[in-house]
């Protein structure tokens, strides 16, 4: 469905941490956020169609001359916030800013500065108007572009123990970089294509492969997961591929899994658990993820060899505001010790939420109360080539 109208602000910026923390806070407070990091980033940018505009000076000089020429086109006058050093507040005349010809400048902000120092002036300045924005229409514009895979970033979320709080893992997460608050299952959808989300799926397994690598060295022995559509596992160019980087990296065995997920796609169940089975030989752990929706009754996971199994958010919170009873949650994690799997609760944010998790069992959380996801450097200093 297409999203509700809402205030869609274009960052033109180099990509950095502040710009990441930037798209996610603003993101919270329902402020869509797309991103300009370089000239191929142009045409995701037209498709997002703004109605404000936030810049750095010296990158909107560089990498948007044409982008503003397209907004500009129509005579539209887009609020613009700009960037740099300078912390002044340019005077605002009633008829116009700068001229008929230009954006309206607003302000600029020396940088960094806080989030909503920059939300206010978007609830100040902005109108909403009446049309929608579709973030399949973002993605098609990316693909038609040939975009899409240079623009997926992979970020990962630590895992911990419920009982001490220790890091046991992480999972990667992949990300628009000009984009970060699409879905995953919105940019890995029949929308996108097969082809596509193979290829995209197999850069990620190859980052996750890295990182374990590298946390092997630092003495750090830690598992890393990555997701992967059921039906995608019903693909032999997928099926292969794996088993080619398997034996191609046998040392990394018992420290990668693979967390499969359904959506509204429906795969052969059989085919998928011979898959797995015959992937754990090779080293390559089998988890559930998203219990709860998709793959999420007994008789769909019964035959899968799964070292693990995640609750599904939404049904743990609720769990947490009494709609689900803890006898529900408790027969999960039961039946996951029944198989010798571990359970994972996700969506811990609070320390409420960690509480009501420890207190049905389970073996490990994840959720945003431990942090963000984090680019693979934040990990491993020797990181390169991110």
């Amino acid at each position: 469905m297409p999203n509700k109208p809402n205030k869609r602000v274009l960052l033109i910026d180099e990509e950095s941490a502040f710009t990441r923390f930037l798209q996610d806070d603003l993101e919270q407070r329902e402020i869509s956020v797309a991103c300009v990091h370089s000239a191929k980033d142009l045409d995701g940018a037209a498709a997002f169609a703004p109605n404000a505009l936030v810049a750095d000076k010296r990158k909107l000089a560089k990498a948007a001359p044409d982008l503003l020429e397209q907004l500009c086109a129509s005579r539209q006058k887009l609020p613009t916030v700009l960037m740099d050093g300078v912390d002044s507040v340019i005077p605002r005349r009633k008829d116009r800013i700068v001229s008929a010809d230009e954006p309206h400048i607003v302000a600029t902000l020396p940088k960094p500065f806080e989030p909503h120092v920059l939300a206010r002036l978007i609830e100040r300045f902005v109108d909403v108007g009446q049309k929608t924005i579709d973030d399949a229409d973002y993605i098609k514009a990316l693909i038609a572009s040939d975009q899409l895979i240079e623009n997926i970033a992979v970020e990962f979320q630590s895992k911990h123990s419920l009982i001490d709080g220790r890091v046991v893992g992480y999972e990667a997460l992949s990300r628009l970089k000009t984009r970060r608050a699409i879905d995953p299952s919105t940019i890995f959808s029949s929308t996108t294509g097969i082809d596509l989300e193979i290829s995209a799926t197999l850069n990620v397994v190859e980052q996750v492969m890295k990182l374990v690598d590298h946390l092997k060295r630092s003495e750090k022995k830690l598992p890393v997961s990555f997701n992967c559509s059921a039906i995608l596992l019903t693909e032999r160019r997928l099926v292969d591929a794996l088993k080619r980087l398997l034996n191609s990296r046998q040392n990394l065995a018992g420290s990668l899994i693979m967390e499969i997920t359904e959506e509204d796609r429906m795969a052969d169940i059989q085919t998928v658990a011979e898959v797995c089975k015959m992937l754990a030989a090779g080293g390559l752990a089998t988890s559930i993820d998203d219990f709860g929706t998709g793959l999420s009754n007994l008789d769909r996971i019964v035959d899968i060899p799964f070292r693990e199994l995640k609750i599904d958010k939404q049904i743990f919170w609720s769990y947490c505001n009494d709609r689900v009873p803890i006898t529900v949650l408790g027969s999960i994690i039961d039946f996951c010790r029944s198989r010798g799997a571990k359970s994972v609760v996700e969506g811990i944010e609070t320390p409420f939420h960690l509480a009501k998790a420890r207190l049905l069992g389970a073996d490990y959380g994840q959720g945003f109360y431990w942090g963000h996801a984090v680019p693979p450097q934040y990990l491993v200093k020797a990181w390169h080539g991110y």
